[in-house]
């Protein structure tokens, strides 16, 4: 028989915070309240868990690839309970971000402890927060009444049916801190924001300032690192030792090699190798990779694409479902020309090679190791090796025209 389960409370409008959507898809870090739940009970090593939703379909988005069952109405979560066969069911909304693992099993400790209580009820100044130990059968029990049982208050529900009530006082009101509005989330995201910066800082990162600064619950970050001012870190980032981050910069899942230096870039679901240079103003789109030792400057975007070991692509320049290979010099103002209008095509330049500045690579095409590109040119062949490839009309001077033209436009 396993041990315990849960039904997690998914199931409120944002009524709260004067939204169209619902509550449990309100974000803390870049998180929405739901997913804190789960991971707190999955934390807690809770092997089962229910997530109500009511139907609401944006709150079954969010559940989608994860193990989890999904209760529309609430005696479905009897159904559930009955199911998993255990013999302690956890209830709790999810409106309290902050809340713990170790909170839970303590809770859940002290329960088990005393056999003839059938439900344990968190309390915050001596009143019920909504998350209760219940004993498998009390639940079933009471929620024969189907839809009237409020899951919201079931304490209050145990104790109309004859049940023995314990109550667990809360001493550290901040993991009971409930997000009931706009104002709410806000000091969350601050006081989870604050707890992830201590936490990181005793792992030996160093943080120049904290303004603008955000960091996912989810992000990992090695010793050494320095995170500047302006520095947001989405969904599960994570960022090697001796790397310089910021300032205004935004990392979206996506992983940073050691020794990196990342200045004003916006980075997407890439890879990023070590003693990387990217910035400033640049942008990664998904599923970029970039080897150890490149460099990515002033103003250019990649989408898609690999470039090798020490490829340099200083500025002004568009990488798009390209693959570069190692010590490539890309010059100012190339474009890798992926799209007519119908369907994309790859680049592909070997290692070595050297591509001038204002060249249009027009996909598919091939420019093989150690070949050049003449500045300004307009790539539709293959280049082989070590060759140069010349593709612009020559120059004409026509002697006097300015002349001409401006005594035209003055009559």
């Amino acid at each position: 028989m396993k041990k315990y389960s849960a039904v997690i409370l998914a199931d409120r409008d944002g009524s709260a915070f004067r939204s169209k959507f619902p509550a449990a898809k309100a974000e803390v870090l870049f998180q929405p309240l739901l997913n804190w739940t789960l991971d707190c009970c999955r934390k807690a090593g809770i092997p089962d868990i229910c997530v109500l939703t009511g139907g609401r379909p944006e709150v079954e988005q969010l559940l989608e690839n994860q193990e989890v069952s999904i209760a529309r109405y609430t005696s479905d979560s009897a159904s559930f309970v009955d199911a998993v066969n255990g013999s302690q069911v956890l209830i709790l909304p999810c409106d309290r971000p902050l809340l713990s693992s170790e909170l839970l099993q303590k809770a859940w400790e002290e329960h088990r402890l005393h056999t003839k209580v059938q439900v344990t009820a968190l309390t915050e100044e001596e009143k019920p927060c909504g998350i209760v130990w219940i004993d498998r059968e009390a639940f079933l029990k009471i929620m024969e009444h189907g839809e009237q049982v409020d899951l919201y208050n079931m304490a209050q529900e145990a104790e109309d049916n004859d049940f023995k009530v314990m109550e667990y006082p809360v001493k550290d009101p901040i993991q009971l801190r409930k997000a009931a509005s706009r104002r709410d989330l806000l000091e969350l995201n601050q006081l989870a924001n604050g707890q992830i910066v201590d936490r990181l800082m005793e792992e030996g990162v160093s943080f120049t300032s904290l303004d603008g600064v955000l960091i996912s619950p989810k992000a990992k970050i090695g010793a050494d690192t320095v995170i500047h001012s302006g520095t947001q870190l989405k969904g599960a980032v994570t960022i090697g030792e001796c790397c310089q981050i910021g300032p205004n910069t935004v990392i979206e899942d996506s992983s940073i090699g050691d020794g990196t230096t990342i200045h004003s870039c916006l980075i997407e679901k890439s890879k990023v190798g070590s003693g990387v240079r990217l910035g400033p103003n640049s942008h990664l789109r998904p599923n970029s990779v970039l080897a150890d030792r490149v460099k990515v400057g002033n103003f250019v975007e990649i989408k898609n694409s690999t470039l090798g070991e020490a490829t340099s692509v200083a500025h002004l320049t568009y990488v798009g479902d390209s693959d570069f290979g190692s010590h490539v010099n890309v010059g100012c103002g190339v474009v890798c020309v992926n799209y007519n209008g119908y369907t994309k095509a790859r680049c592909t330049v070997g290692d070595n090679a050297f591509i001038g500045c204002n060249t249009n690579l027009v996909a598919p095409v091939t420019v093989k190791e150690g070949a050049y590109t003449a500045a300004g040119s307009t790539i539709t062949d293959e280049v082989p090796e070590n060759a140069l490839a010349i593709a612009r009309s020559r120059q004409t001077n026509i002697e006097g025209w300015a002349e001409r033209h401006k005594a035209k436009y003055k009559k």
